[in-house]
This record gives structure tokens, C-alpha cells and sequence, in this order.
């Protein structure tokens, strides 16, 4: 009797312990691609008409000259989401394009027409389910696309986030790329005001990836596609990472009382034979901290922790960087792993177990993390950014060289919701190394309280995103990487012109640049403002009133309404805009035209120097670190500290119509954080020029 007793606690110890799936890593995983379908009277290659390894999704693509033709179906489908707190793949039932768990990799061209046939497949709304739409967030079968960081017209059935895709309806998008559109790294997701959090936070996103083969001949500028070659010509070896945050819950019975199922710790749990779902948008995405209560982990192309394997030391590689989460930043750090100890005979394959709180004390064993007030700090793993949001930068930026790893701002590459960066890696020696999520710094915290607290906008503790274990190759030494990277791209392109050789040779990449400068600004001595509040009316600057005025997400002091225009601009006029966020941080995000930054100040003052050099004194838990490398780069998405002014200047080049400015916090979109944008063809013509309002006594119909 004693030895069953003995036995039966035994087998209750092992089941409260983080159990290791297989005791083999999560093995990282490309962004799945559709189906290539043959044209009319063409057969494919057999590598083309051949499914490959995981996820297929649903759907198709054809290439047909320059036009790039995808079936998309929206679905919601079941998948499987790894769980380090427990060691087994959670059943999960989510909504998605192409129903895995992140859309389809999609590619053009400059010049190209995407002609998307966009099936949305969701369930209609079940009987005595509020009527849609019922205000707030709602709606969550209803769908469209954004194409994120694209220069298209969001007019019609192009970039048109307006539109409104029911359940059981088919509609075709058709996207017409420029012939001068820049090569770069861009995404897709969904878009219906009130259901955009709540489906991306599903899945509904995927990278898309604008290539280009244009060379810099001396004159107009090249696409950085054609310098991103070996010894041998052969493109840099890519790898792609659609970071997404899925905080998908089982949910307990009875229905009239369903709640989130905890762990004794306060972590979401699903246990065997439940699915996983993203349906309950208060307790799944609206708090600020739910990210990090939850327990959830952070995934790359829907794989949680993978281990990336295929990467030689000294090889240079490209990685394309896109932050499809909703709310959290993500502050990405890479660092050589520790090969002794207790836990590294596991982490070093790759395998890691545990609750995040669990996690940490073994990353900070085998990850050699520090906190702000530690004196054993190592030395980073360079990231030399060459595109920030898919727009080649004016010159190479290099993240944590000659820094060391610091739990907060320093040497950080930090992504915020709807950021991308391109990045040349290379790995100085063989070895395990960790990518990264540092702790969240106290200014992401804000929310919490004046003295900072748990949660915000990023993790309380360090998390493991991936591992890379690299192969025996050229060993470079940690200090020597950035002229090993410059050396390297002088020496792979010898045919270029001498003056961008000689620039190449100091990171220069002006001739690949993605825009131009741009030009003054007609409105430099009074610019627009856009400031973000969270809170009861009036927003500050104003004094509070007595009671106060009604809580809500304001931009300039008024919540979203799709019948009201609140920027009416004139096409191709350039102007200056002053970004502000009162209370807590928010993220600056505008449609169809990017922006240059061209300052940022606090307390009236600019963190620049004439040339761009960073004024701001390296603070190891300063979110404001980030700003120092945005000087006069161009972006499409901004985060916007409290007490700090971000200038931009923009051209509403090319295209007229209707788009929106919002939070790219997604459920503070959501919440009512957006404002409509019209540009128009002449602010100074009747009816803007638009339609014919002049003509009302030509009318040819009357007797």
C-alpha cells in the first residue's frame, strides 16, 4: 500500500513539473506559401505542383506576366500552438487567411497588379448574437485586407480598409504596385474597424514582399536586392520572422458563465480535449497587461521558440523582421549562449520548458541577461539594420555594437506593433545563441502607475523568442563584424559605380535608398497634430473638468466615426505633423503615404545634433533609446513617448481617396483610436475637385 501511495505522489510530482515535448526543439519554420496554379494549357515544374512541408493553406496563386493572382480563403481552421508551460501542442481553433496560423508569404514586383480574390468563408453570426454592428468592438466574421507600408491607392478595391467583407461573401481586390515602388519588406492583415484586433491577434496577417532587381547605375536609385549577394552572385540566404502574439484560452462551461481556465499561477491553461480560441475581447485583448498575465509566448511564423539551424558563422544573412502582435513591444536583444551548467546541455539543442516566470531563471543561467543594476553585462551580437518599415535607410544602422546585453533600452532593436527591419546578421563563432525579448523597461510600464509596475507594454520577465545554433565556418571577432559586413558587400560588387563603392566601403547606402529627402513643407510654421489620449474628457493640455467628460480613445480630443473627415489634404503637397501621446505611450500609424522623421524633442528640445548624431545620453532603461537611430528615416509606423514630440513630414503623393491615421495598439483602434484622411485633387476648387459641383445649372436633363 505504502508503494502505491509512494508511487502515486511520484506521478504527481511529475505532472505539476514543465514537461519537454519529444526533448527535441520546435524547428523554425518559413512563412507558409500557397499553391502555384497552372495556367490554361501550361504544365508546372514538379517542385511547383508539389504541396510542401507544413502548414499548406487554402488557397492558390498564378503568375501570369505581370500579373500576381491569389484565391485567398478566409477560414477558421484548426491548428496547434506549442506551450513551453506544458510541453504539448494546445489544440486551437483561430480564424486566419489561408487558415494557418499566419497567412500566406506573398511576393511581387514593382509594376506588378495583385489581384486578390478574397473568399471569406467564417460562420454567419449565431442566432441571438448582438446585432452587427452594436458599437465597440464587433463583428468578428466580418473582414478585409490592409496592405501595411504599401504606396497603392486605398481607393475602390485597392488598399481599401473601409470595406466591409461578410461572412459567405467573395470580393476582388486588385492592388496595382508602381513601377517606382520601392523593394522592401511589408505586411498584410485584417482592417474592419471594431474586429481588427481580435482577428489579427487570431492570425489574420502575412508578410508580404515587394522584390526588385533595379541597379544603381549612377543615376537613379537601385533596389539594395541587387548588392545582397555572396562571392558567387547567389542572393544572401533570407529568413523571414512574422513575429505574432496569439493569446488564444480555453473557456469553462457553462456558457452563460464562461470564464478564462486558469493554472493555480494565474496563467491561461487548456487542457486536453479543449481548443483554444480568440473570441472574448475584454479578457483576451483590451487590458494592458494581458499579454504578460497570460502566459503565452510569443511565436514566429506560428511556431513558438523554434530553433533556426541553417546558419553558418560568418555568414552573412538577411532577415526580414515584421512585428504582427497587437499591443506589446517586442525589445530584441541576441547573445551567445552559456555552454555549462545545470540547463545547457538541453538549451543548447534548443529545448526550453516552462511558464514564462519559470523560464526565466533558466534564460538567466544559460542567456547571460542582465539587469539594470548588474555588473556582468556581455557583449551583443550586432543587428546592422539596413530598412526600417521595408525603406532602405540612408546608411547602415548598426544595433548593439560595442554594447552589451542590458535588460532595457541599450543596444536594443526595439519592434513596436507594425514595425519592420531588415537586418545583415552574422554570427562571429559557432555556438548557440538566444534571440531575445528583454524585460519591458519602466517607461513601457507607465500604465501602470507613476512608479511603473507589472506589465505595459512588454514582458515583466526576459523571454526566449528563438534559438540559432550556427555552424563551424569563418570565425570573425565580435569587434571586427561591422567592417567585415562593410568589406564584404565592397568586395561581392565590384562593378559599382566608384562613388558607390567608395560609400559602400562606410555603410553607406544612399544609392538604394527606398525614398528621397524630402522637400520643405507648405505648412512648416503650423504643422498638424495628431495627440493620443486614453481617458476621460477634456485631454490634456486642457484642465480636467468636475465631473469629467466622457472616458474614451481620442485622437485630438474626438473618438473615431467612419462619416466624419477629419484631415481633408491636397495631393502632392508635402507637410509637417507633430505627433504627441498624453498619459501613455501610443503608436503613430498612417496609410498609403510614409513619412520622414525629421526630429524629435523633449522638453523643447531636440535629441539631434546638426548631423543626426544621438544627444541623449545612453540610459539603460530608457524606451526613448530608440529614437536615436530614426533621424530623417522613413517610416509608415511611429511610437510616440509621453512627454517626447515626433516631427514627420509627408508627401500625399500620387493618390487621392480616403484612408485613416490610428493606433497601431490595435485594440485601441479599436476602441475608437482612428481619424479619417481625405486627400483630394484641389483644396481650393469647388467641391475640392471632386464630382462637379459648379456644373449644377448644365444640367443636359432638364426641359
Amino acid at each position: 500500500m505504502r508503494l502505491r501511495i509512494l508511487l502515486l505522489s511520484m506521478f504527481s510530482a511529475l505532472l505539476c513539473q514543465p514537461l519537454v515535448a519529444q526533448q527535441s526543439p520546435q524547428p523554425f519554420a518559413a512563412p507558409p506559401t500557397l499553391q502555384e496554379k497552372a495556367l490554361p494549357g501550361k504544365t508546372l515544374s514538379l517542385a511547383l505542383s508539389q504541396p510542401k512541408p507544413g502548414c499548406n493553406p487554402s488557397g492558390d496563386v498564378t503568375h501570369n506576366g505581370n500579373l500576381v493572382t491569389l484565391d485567398l480563403n478566409v477560414v477558421k481552421r484548426p491548428n496547434k500552438i506549442y506551450d513551453p508551460g506544458t510541453g504539448s501542442m494546445d489544440d486551437v481553433d483561430l480564424r486566419s487567411y489561408g487558415g494557418c496560423l499566419t497567412g500566406p508569404l506573398i511576393e511581387v514586383n514593382p509594376g506588378n497588379t495583385l489581384r486578390v480574390f478574397l473568399h471569406n468563408e467564417l460562420e454567419q453570426p449565431p442566432p441571438g448574437a448582438p446585432k452587427c454592428p452594436d458599437g465597440g468592438p464587433n463583428c468578428f466574421s466580418i473582414i478585409n485586407l490592409h496592405f501595411h507600408g504599401m504606396h497603392v491607392s486605398p481607393a475602390g478595391n485597392s488598399d481599401n480598409v473601409l470595406l466591409n467583407i461578410a461572412p459567405k461573401t467573395n470580393f476582388q481586390y486588385e492592388v496595382n504596385v508602381p513601377e517606382d515602388h520601392p523593394a522592401g519588406t511589408f505586411w498584410y492583415h485584417a482592417h474592419r474597424h471594431g474586429s481588427t484586433a481580435l482577428q489579427v491577434a487570431s492570425g489574420a496577417s502575412g508578410v508580404l514582399i515587394v522584390r526588385g532587381n533595379r541597379p544603381y547605375t549612377g543615376y537613379t536609385p537601385g533596389d539594395i536586392d541587387t548588392i545582397l549577394r555572396d562571392a558567387n552572385n547567389k542572393p544572401f540566404t533570407e529568413q523571414v520572422f512574422l513575429f505574432q502574439q496569439i493569446p488564444y484560452a480555453c473557456f469553462s462551461d457553462p456558457p452563460i458563465d464562461k470564464k478564462i481556465i486558469t493554472n493555480p499561477d494565474g496563467t491561461w491553461s487548456c487542457p486536453a480535449g479543449d481548443t483554444g480560441v480568440v473570441e472574448n475581447f475584454n479578457d483576451q485583448l483590451s487590458s494592458p497587461t494581458v499579454w504578460d498575465n497570460s502566459g503565452r509566448f510569443t511565436s514566429i511564423n506560428g511556431v513558438v521558440q523554434p530553433a533556426i539551424t541553417n546558419v553558418k558563422a560568418g555568414e552573412i544573412q538577411r532577415w526580414r523582421l515584421i512585428h504582427g502582435g497587437i499591443h506589446d513591444t517586442v525589445n530584441l536583444q541576441i547573445v551567445p549562449m552559456v555552454s555549462k551548467g545545470p540547463a545547457a546541455a538541453l538549451a543548447l539543442r534548443g529545448i526550453f520548458s516552462g511558464t514564462p516566470a519559470q523560464q526565466a531563471k533558466i534564460i538567466a543561467e544559460v542567456c547571460p541577461i542582465t539587469q539594470p543594476d548588474s555588473t556582468k553585462p556581455v557583449a551583443l551580437v550586432p543587428q546592422f539594420e539596413i530598412a526600417s518599415d521595408g525603406l532602405t535607410r540612408t546608411a547602415i544602422n548598426p544595433i548593439g555594437v560595442d554594447e552589451k546585453s542590458v535588460s532595457g533600452g541599450v543596444g536594443s532593436n526595439f519592434l513596436q506593433p507594425g514595425y519592420r527591419s531588415d537586418l545583415l546578421m552574422v554570427f562571429p563563432h559557432a555556438g548557440t545563441y538566444c534571440v531575445l525579448n528583454q524585460a519591458a523597461t519602466p517607461e513601457e510600464r507607465a500604465n501602470a502607475g507613476p512608479d511603473g509596475g507589472p506589465g505595459g507594454q512588454g514582458p515583466n520577465e526576459t523571454q526566449l523568442l528563438a534559438t540559432v545554433i550556427v555552424k563551424a565556418g569563418i570565425t570573425v571577432p565580435t569587434d571586427q563584424l561591422t567592417k567585415y559586413v562593410e568589406q564584404t558587400l565592397v568586395k561581392n560588387n565590384k562593378n559599382l559605380p566608384a562613388n558607390a563603392l567608395k560609400g559602400l566601403a562606410n555603410g553607406d547606402l544612399t544609392p538604394w535608398r527606398g525614398m528621397p529627402e524630402s522637400g520643405p513643407a507648405s505648412n512648416s510654421s503650423d504643422p498638424l497634430e495628431v495627440a493620443f489620449y486614453i481617458g476621460n474628457l477634456p485631454s490634456p493640455p486642457a484642465k480636467p473638468t468636475d465631473p469629467p467628460g466622457k472616458f474614451g480613445f481620442y485622437i485630438n480630443s474626438k473618438e473615431y466615426s467612419p462619416h466624419r473627415i477629419d484631415f481633408t489634404r491636397q495631393v502632392g503637397a508635402t507637410e509637417d505633423w507633430v505627433l504627441t501621446s498624453y498619459g501613455e505611450p501610443h503608436i503613430f500609424h498612417i496609410h498609403v503615404n510614409p513619412f520622414e522623421v525629421m526630429d524629435v524633442t523633449h522638453d523643447g528640445k531636440s535629441i539631434y545634433g546638426a548631423h543626426g548624431e544621438c544627444l541623449v545620453p545612453p540610459d539603460s532603461v530608457g524606451l526613448q533609446n530608440q529614437y536615436c537611430g530614426m533621424w530623417h528615416t522613413f517610416k509608415d509606423t511611429v511610437f510616440v513617448q509621453n512627454k517626447y514630440q515626433v516631427h514627420i513630414r509627408t508627401t500625399y503623393d500620387r493618390y487621392i481617396g480616403e484612408f485613416v491615421i490610428h493606433c497601431h495598439i490595435l485594440d485601441h483602434e479599436d476602441g475608437g483610436m482612428m481619424t479619417n484622411v481625405e486627400i483630394v485633387p484641389d483644396l481650393g476648387a469647388p467641391g475640392n475637385g471632386i464630382g462637379m459641383p459648379e456644373m449644377k445649372d448644365m444640367d443636359h436633363n432638364e426641359q
